[in-house]
């Protein structure tokens, strides 16, 4: 997911480029933007192996209610991205399974391996709503157990995988402002 940057999309780009392995190139990688920036669209189009996407919603903003802020629905513009991007994913492009990495994200060597392991769990455990590989205490000095996988009750985004099943109950009642993942 790209908006304005595109520096960070190039380094998140050759980071999956880097790593890319047998799994990972068998299936499209795509750059959804959500911002105007012409240079996002420019590098993301220089990369044979990436399909591009782009929404801009150039919508005026409105609240719900009298005397609400109209900043969070602004940054929710962002959040709507995602629903946009998602439904084109699962419903135009017909895939079971998406990751999700923002434009900012560089991955590691086992990425792919990861989120091929972690399939196996989404289709296997219908109590898991998704995948991350965003661990807030993953620094070196937290992890005790290089192979333990934790259930969080929390979103923890950045970079995570989803199913097409929890999409088709998401995307309905996916929100204007506010989301809660």
């Amino acid at each position: 997911m790209a908006c304005n940057r595109a520096d960070y999309l190039e380094r998140t780009v050759a980071s999956v480029l880097k790593y890319q392995s047998s799994v990972a190139s068998k299936y499209p990688l795509f750059v959804s933007q959500d911002g105007s920036d012409p240079r996002v669209k420019t590098k993301a189009l220089s990369y044979k192996e990436l399909t591009y996407m782009q929404h801009i919603d150039y919508d005026p903003v409105h609240t719900d209610r009298p005397g609400e802020l109209i900043a969070y629905y602004k940054i929710a513009r962002k959040d709507c991205h995602y629903k946009w991007a998602l439904d084109e994913l699962f419903y135009k492009h017909n895939f079971d399974r998406v990751i999700i990495l923002e434009d900012d994200m560089e991955i590691a060597p086992d990425f792919f391996d990861y989120f091929e392991a972690a399939a196996a769990l989404l289709d296997k455990d219908k109590s898991i709503m998704a995948v991350s590989s965003w661990n807030d205490n993953g620094q070196k000095q937290f992890v005790y157990d290089p192979y333990a996988l934790y259930r969080s009750d929390f979103f923890p985004g950045l970079g995570w995988m989803l199913t097409r099943s929890v999409w088709n109950e998401l995307s309905p009642k996916w929100p204007k402002a506010y989301p809660s993942y």
